[in-house]
């Protein structure tokens, strides 16, 4: 009985540890943020922050604004979350933002993982999931980015590496280019 048990431990072991092997290799292959036709206008929300304070997407125009919807279960959102912090910090706050919307999980789980991994930007909670909702999310981690004009210009399903050459340049275009 026990060398059944132990069989199966180590099946579901095996299995596991290939599941966190392909979203690690797929985490570190995911492309690069795609370009979204017709640049539809981003659907506007309000969402509570774990600082206490109530965050409209529209506060933020005149900006960039990347919105990332993710998950302290998730490892692809686990993975990328020490690039999104190093992002938010690359380029300039006035010109930039980072607004991290959990879905749907307790207030004091996200407050332990922002704390545990030193992250500053605004992590935003939607609780019911009608953000989730509403936006075009497929699963998470999902990412937006947004031009200052409100509307939404590439996006990426899964974790990438923020800080790769070719995203800065994407998302340092839209601050450079768009205020002329």
């Amino acid at each position: 009985m026990a060398h059944i048990r132990s069989n199966a431990k180590r099946r579901h072991i095996s299995w596991v540890a290939l599941v966190l092997a392909f979203f690690t290799i797929y985490a570190l292959g995911a492309d690069e943020l795609a370009p979204v036709a017709n640049h539809p206008a981003a659907e506007d929300f309000i969402l509570n922050g774990l600082d206490g304070n109530a965050h409209q997407l529209s506060d933020h125009a005149g900006k960039v604004v990347l919105v990332s919807f993710w998950a302290t279960w998730c490892p692809e959102c686990i993975f990328e979350m020490p690039s999104l912090q190093a992002l938010s910090k690359a380029l300039p706050n006035d010109e930039f933002i980072i607004l991290g919307i959990n879905v749907g999980e307790d207030q004091k789980l996200v407050r332990s993982f922002v704390e545990e991994h030193r992250v500053t930007f605004p992590i935003l909670l939607d609780h019911d999931l009608a953000v989730y909702k509403k936006w075009p999310v497929l699963g998470v981690p999902t990412s937006f980015v947004i031009n200052q004009q409100g509307k939404i210009v590439y996006s990426v399903i899964g974790a990438i590496e923020w800080l790769s050459p070719a995203t800065i340049s994407k998302i340092g275009g839209l601050t450079d280019s768009e205020k002329s």
